[in-house]
């Protein structure tokens, strides 16, 4: 058996740089699935076992003959943000992936009711027929590897007990078990309440979508459909356009919620807006003063008109923010305009502010 053991690990070694380009092309092909399906995770761990890893399972197991019966030497963990993402992803696996159900588990249904860490997917893949046609996959076709899902709670959980040195429930002290118990527990309620508003929200946006803005209150989701849907927004947009020329037109999700941010807190901050149909009569009654403002800005701010034509970013929100700069402008609250540059210096602040007002006094007494 040790002559074997030997003889694996020899042949682990001259396969390990194999291993470690299929863990990369793997890393990469998750990635692109789960990004082409729209399902959010937290993260993607891709690994090859050590060596002196891989000697001890071998060691412990005392039962391979050859490397392809070890099925975990490429690893991969996804860790997701919800446990109903987890089904989203573990569906996925099974559509992309040909499945080795025999050796793959899903813990939740052998584990014992207080191992809530480890109540993750451990399934046992290798590249699908069509993708090992291709040439990138054909070298890699034969290869098992292990792909781990599991929430960021349940994670968290297990890397805990993993630090504590407790793997097991009878390795607890028995002093300590009830704890153990009851953290587990209060951890996977909230996993299923984080789940359960998840899906409030979702089911929050549609009703909205559905029957419109009327009573609705200013939150990020709310001002989110809004700038969305909104035909007075993608009016002031085409003007835009039209108007300075622009040729590039993208849309930055990241640039739309750091906008819903800012405008949220100013909003809070220094307006009495409470419901989202505020701010659409805002936009309505200073549309054309919007539309002007936002064209003289650009061209007496240079930067400002240079980014827009290398990449306007459509529907990112930022026409909120001129309609609150008008309702501050037409009431002279100098400290909501200034609310708009936080990142400038006090003098760079206070010039800004100014080159509003001279803007706005100026579209207004034509």
């Amino acid at each position: 058996m040790e002559n074997n053991k030997h003889h694996l690990i020899a042949e682990y070694e001259k396969e390990l740089k194999q291993y470690e380009n299929f863990s990369d092309k793997m890393d990469i092909l998750l990635k692109e699935l789960l990004e082409q399906e729209k399902i959010s995770y937290h993260s993607i761990e891709n690994r090859v076992k050590e060596k002196s890893s891989l000697a001890k399972k071998i060691d412990g197991k005392n039962k391979y003959q050859n490397l392809n019966e070890i099925t975990d030497i490429v690893g991969c963990r996804i860790i997701s943000y919800f446990e109903i993402d987890v089904e989203k992803i573990v569906n996925l696996i099974f559509k992309e992936f040909k499945i080795d159900e025999v050796n793959s588990i899903d813990k939740k249904k052998i584990l014992d009711p207080d191992r809530f860490g480890y109540l993750s997917y451990h399934i046992i893949c290798s590249i699908n027929d069509e993708r090992a046609q291709l040439r990138e996959y054909k070298n890699y076709k034969n290869l098992k590897f292990e792909i781990q899902v599991r929430t960021i709670l349940q994670h968290a959980w297990a890397e805990i007990e993993h630090d504590i040195g407790y793997k097991s429930n009878i390795a607890v002290p028995r002093e300590f078990r009830r704890k153990f118990s009851r953290i587990a527990s209060i951890l996977e309620i909230a996993d299923d309440e984080f789940s359960r508003l998840k899906l409030d929200i979702h089911n929050y946006v549609e009703t909205i979508s559905k029957q419109g803005f009327e009573n609705i209150d200013i939150n990020a989701e709310s001002l989110k459909l809004f700038i969305e849907q909104s035909y007075d927004l993608e009016e002031i947009e085409a003007y835009i356009i039209e108007k300075l020329e622009l040729k590039s037109i993208a849309f930055s999700e990241q640039m739309q919620s750091a906008n819903i941010s800012l405008f949220l807190n100013i909003i809070n901050t220094f307006t009495t807006f409470k419901e989202i149909l505020e701010i659409q009569n805002s936009l309505q009654k200073h549309k054309e003063l919007i539309k002007k403002f936002i064209v003289k800005w650009a061209h007496a701010r240079g930067k400002l008109l240079e980014r827009f034509r290398e990449n306007f970013e459509q529907k990112d929100g930022f026409i909120i923010g001129y309609a609150l700069m008008i309702e501050f402008l037409e009431t002279n609250h100098k400290e909501g305009l200034g609310a708009f540059f936080p990142s400038l210096s006090i003098p760079e602040k206070n010039e800004a502010v100014a080159l509003a007002v001279h803007i706005y006094k100026e579209i207004t007494s034509n």
